[in-house]
């Protein structure tokens, strides 16, 4: 039906639509209970499936973030593990090749310049692992190259310490 078919419809079936009779001096008293009614805060019904949505998404999302920050904290801690086993590592290697350098540099001080130029390039390998370290690439992989790298110093100039004592000896 369109608009001016249900005007039409209304306008003709108008009698049959008022079978009430309200008297004229009520308006006034509905009116003012509209007007109460509409002042009266309108609350607001929220069904419970929302409600219980909604404390599953944020439950959902809380839970997310504390498994982030804990997946971040515990990757933190196995860093600072790794640089201070690391840390302890190069104080220890590094104060017995100091010995060991010393020594050599006792018995022969040309060796001694021969040595250096010799572990240059093991302390390019030994930087090129440190870079590798400051990617983050397989931190423990390369924490053990490097010590791996410090015991081979040793043990190089621990042989160079025994052929120097032999030729001595001679």
């Amino acid at each position: 039906m369109e608009t001016n078919d249900l005007k039409n419809f209304i306008d003709v079936n108008r009698e049959s639509f008022e079978i009430y009779d309200y008297p004229q001096e009520d308006w006034p008293s509905i009116s003012d209970k509209l007007d109460q009614s509409e002042k009266r805060a309108k609350s607001v019904v929220i069904p419970l499936k929302y409600v219980w949505r909604s404390a599953a998404v944020f439950l959902l999302l809380t839970g997310a973030a504390f498994y982030m920050s804990w997946v971040n904290w515990n990757n933190q801690a196995q860093e600072v593990m790794m640089s201070s086993e690391l840390q302890e590592a190069e104080y220890y290697y590094g104060e017995l090749i100091a010995t060991k350098v010393a020594h050599i540099s006792q018995l022969d001080h040309n060796a001694e310049q021969v040595v250096f130029r010799n572990m240059e390039t093991m302390d390019q390998a030994f930087n090129e692992l440190k870079s590798d370290l400051k990617d983050n690439a397989d931190n423990e992989e390369v924490i053990h190259a490097m010590i791996d790298n410090y015991k081979i110093k040793l043990e190089i100039l621990e042989q160079i310490i025994e052929q120097l004592e032999d030729r001595k000896e001679l």
